[in-house]
């Protein structure tokens, strides 16, 4: 096994050197002009409508960067986007990038003590910032996330109050922001209203389906116990297993990476339950278009969930998500603090045997929580319906200017 994995780390470096001298040939030097970088294969649903609009309304292509040897990028058709597989060699890809524009969803850049090695390229690049979740600048994000980067496209307005805040507070540059929207929540949104129409069709005259329950907890790298899955998820097996709806555990991506064996035992714990499954796979969404009801802790995936679904999510009262321990300086309450109420019931650990009723009483109330949505949803994500035009028409005069 440790031959076979060491020639399959052999291959893949010699596929990375090859990845990058082709990305700096001299032909390529056009396409520099405008690049994405992705951590992994699943960032790509942040990039897709930004990259959607601009290969439609430009002649530009587009040079996709990504550290996932497996990245689905690699499986697409589209001629005008050409990805390159650099990992261990991005810093060095990075500090010779000649690009007009690189769009990345990384936190951090380029900051000390951050545990990350990504760096900002050479000036003139203009780096931009993509979020990737729904939620306040200040409080999960550590102090110096986002000073490194020129241009930052917010979802709302609270994004753009907090960090000019924070620039005023800590003498800051300023940097552009640009106030964009959220388009993955977007697509999510009419996605779902398709799936609506299929799933009515399919279902008049059949059996009704049993309602879905989706568990998707966060990952946490400062305190493991904020994640359900660190915090009480045998309490929660335990309280669901056996109801007449059922149960899906959909762990966090950097969860899996991290804790294979921990998932190993749930995963057999879970093989005998006749209602209670684990869900790995984690490129697809459909997932959120199938559950009647969320159940998480502090993810952004809630936010996606309420307002694309717009269904309920019973929210798990772990500890806060901090990395700014003096987020309270900026002086705004954090939205996924603010809105955590709202968009359906909160429970903390030492109640989890009420979970089952809770998730019944969510049920019922479906129609409710639905009604809520639109106000919400102006509150929390801009320009809806157009935030991918407005953070790609962005994108494009930066790289003509």
């Amino acid at each position: 096994m440790a031959v076979n994995q060491f020639f399959s780390q052999l291959k893949a470096l010699g596929r990375e050197f090859s990845e990058f001298e082709r990305l700096f040939s001299p032909e390529n030097k056009e396409l520099r002009r405008l690049v994405f970088y992705a951590e992994s294969s699943i960032y790509f649903r942040y990039y897709q409508d930004y990259i959607e609009h601009i290969l439609s309304n430009s002649n530009f292509e587009i040079c996709y960067i990504t550290s996932d040897p497996a990245d689905q990028i690699f499986a697409n058709h589209d001629s005008r986007i050409k990805p390159f597989f650099i990992k261990n060699l991005l810093p060095g890809a990075l500090a010779r990038l000649d690009a007009k524009v690189l769009v990345m969803t990384a936190p951090d850049l380029g900051s000390r003590g951050a545990g990350i090695s990504i760096k900002r390229a050479p000036d003139p690049v203009h780096h931009v910032y993509a979020f990737h979740g729904i939620s306040s600048t200040h409080q999960y994000y550590r102090p110096a996330a986002f000073n490194n980067y020129d241009s930052i496209l917010c979802i709302g307005q609270y994004q753009i109050d907090e960090l000019r805040k924070t620039e005023s507070i800590y003498e800051l540059p300023a940097k552009e922001l640009i106030l964009t929207g959220y388009p993955l929540v977007e697509r999510l949104y009419r996605e779902h209203q398709q799936y609506k129409v299929e799933h009515t069709h399919k279902e008049n005259g059949a059996q009704p389906k049993r309602p879905v329950c989706l568990i998707a907890p966060s990952w946490w790298w400062i305190s493991p116990e904020s994640s359900i899955m660190e915090n009480c998820i045998d309490q929660i097996i335990k309280s669901v297993e056996g109801r007449n709806w059922d149960v899906w555990l959909r762990p966090h991506p950097e969860y899996l990476k991290r804790y294979g064996k921990r998932v190993d035992e749930i995963s057999h714990r879970l093989s005998s339950s006749s209602n209670v499954s684990l869900k790995t796979e984690l490129s697809s969404m459909q997932v959120l278009h199938e559950a009647d009801i969320l159940v998480t802790d502090h993810s952004t995936i809630a936010m996606d969930f309420f307002i694309a679904t717009e269904r309920p999510v019973l929210f798990i009262d772990t500890p806060l998500h901090v990395g700014n321990a003096d987020f309270k300086n900026v002086g705004l309450e954090p939205v996924e603090n603010a809105f955590r109420g709202q968009m359906g019931f909160r429970l903390p650990p030492d109640r989890i045997v009420e979970i089952a009723s809770t998730i019944e009483s969510l049920l019922a109330q479906q129609d409710d929580f639905a009604k809520k949505v639109p106000q919400i949803r102006s509150s929390l994500v801009a320009n809806w319906q157009s935030a991918a035009k407005t953070g790609a028409e962005h994108i494009l005069r930066k790289c003509r200017s």
